[in-house]
């Protein structure tokens, strides 16, 4: 094989950059998802940009924004309200650049802040319409509201100034109402963002039964981070949580999908907050309400109760009076009628009554008599038996040991006696015994 010229690597490479630069000396405008962003030190910003279709990696560059071109960051900027960011379409204007080291790089020289905002606005649509059509879309504003939504799980970063105005604003309420809040903390801005929500939802969805209502707060962060509440996932869990979602990501101007998606979206953590207390004061008042209600059927009640007692009262006292009247005149009657009837009683048999009480006087007076002669009967036969009485006719009694000797029988020699006569005693020694 013939060999033609010999080149070195860097010699073609160099006709390869001569050569591209040479064909593209006029700068593009190109279309590409920005798939990561750095800076160093120095101010650079480092792109890799890609093309997909139906999530097939199709085309990937470099992409660099010199320094000296910052302003073409801050002009993005201040048209979107947003800063360039990981997953964000761009229409770049773009030099390209090929080195022999670094190869092929497309030097960005200005972004079309219009065709981003239209390219968001797209996906957010896109994302909108996909849950509409699954039938995500008023999910969760179709579920009841708490009357008393006090227990509070809050998804926020807690180093957040929104969370800080959110919690003292409830604690600072004019009414006095007490909120339960608890904190599970979560990126609201960056690329973790929708990671550490995802997983704080989750976490709170496992604890559902502990809380009235889910609350997402950001506030104080930039407004060109908004773009990651705009994702599909993020959007359809918070459409499906089991408790209302209240949003206050503190925006003025545009509405993402988790706002849009939610039970409902406040622009600040604070209007949140207001949020809260009123619906806690509606409720106050709703029982306020209720209870003066109460109050005044309870008292119309009463006062009518009171009347018919009243009522009630005087003809009861009416009934008693014309019983305890009608009581007397009948107790008066028979009163009337008792004495008559005693009098005819005692005049038909006054005689008979006479004669019975005298004969029975008689026989009292006969039954007297005969137990007082009886009595003195008895009297005199107790007298006769009195052992003083037979003492006085010159009998004895002798006693061994205090008790009374009948026998001879019952003596020994030596033994003392004691003889007792009417008028005193004696004692005495044994010193025989012989019979009669």
């Amino acid at each position: 094989m013939e060999r033609g010229m010999v080149f070195s690597l860097s010699e073609l490479l160099e006709m390869i950059g001569e050569t591209l630069e040479a064909c593209f000396a006029a700068p593009l405008w190109v279309v590409a998802e920005i798939a990561d962003l750095r800076f160093d030190q120095t101010g650079h910003c480092y792109l890799e940009l890609v093309e997909k279709h139906n999530q097939e990696l199709r085309a990937r560059a470099r992409g660099t924004i010199w320094a000296s071109f910052s302003s073409v960051l801050s002009s993005f900027s201040a048209a979107t309200g947003r800063t360039l960011a990981k997953g964000m379409e761009i229409l770049a204007l773009v030099r390209v650049r090929f080195h022999p080291v670094y190869g092929l790089s497309l030097d960005i020289r200005d972004i079309d802040p219009q065709y981003s905002l239209g390219a968001m606005m797209r996906h957010k649509k896109e994302v909108l319409s996909r849950l509409a059509q699954e039938g995500y879309l008023e999910r969760n504003r179709s579920l009841p509201f708490p009357p008393v939504p006090q227990r509070l799980a809050v998804l926020s970063s807690p180093h957040a100034a929104g969370f800080g105005d959110f919690l003292a604003h409830l604690q600072e309420n004019p009414y006095g109402f007490r909120f339960r809040v608890e904190l599970f903390p979560a990126f609201v801005q960056g690329e973790e963002a929708e990671l550490t929500l995802l997983s704080a939802l989750e976490e709170v969805r496992r604890r559902a039964k502990d809380f009235d209502v889910l609350v997402i707060l950001r506030g104080g962060g930039a407004q060109s981070d908004l773009h990651w509440f705009d994702s599909y996932i993020l959007g359809k869990a918070v459409a499906t949580f089991p408790l209302p979602v209240l949003v206050g990501i503190g925006h003025q101007r545009d509405e993402t999908v988790l706002d849009a998606v939610a039970y409902h979206s406040l622009k600040t953590p604070t209007a949140v907050a207001d949020f809260l207390i009123e619906r806690m004061r509606a409720f106050d008042e709703l029982v306020l309400a209720a209870y003066l209600a109460l109050k005044g059927a309870v008292t119309h009640l009463l006062q009518d109760q009171k009347i018919t007692l009243t009522m009630l009262s005087a003809h009861l006292e009416r009934r008693s009076r014309n019983a305890l009247k009608d009581v007397q005149e009948t107790t008066m009657q028979l009163r009337w009628r008792l004495k008559e009837c005693a009098r005819r009683t005692l005049e038909k048999n006054g005689d008979a009554f006479l004669r019975t009480w005298q004969k029975l006087g008689s026989a009292l007076k006969a039954t007297f008599l005969a137990h007082a002669a009886s009595l003195e009967h008895i009297t005199q036969a107790v007298a006769l038996l009195d052992p003083y009485s037979i003492l006085r006719r010159g009998y004895t009694l002798t006693l061994r040991q205090g008790k009374i000797v009948k026998s001879a029988e019952e003596c020994a020699p030596g033994d003392i006696l004691e003889t007792r006569f009417w008028d005193g005693k004696v004692q005495s020694e044994v010193t025989t015994r012989g019979s009669l």
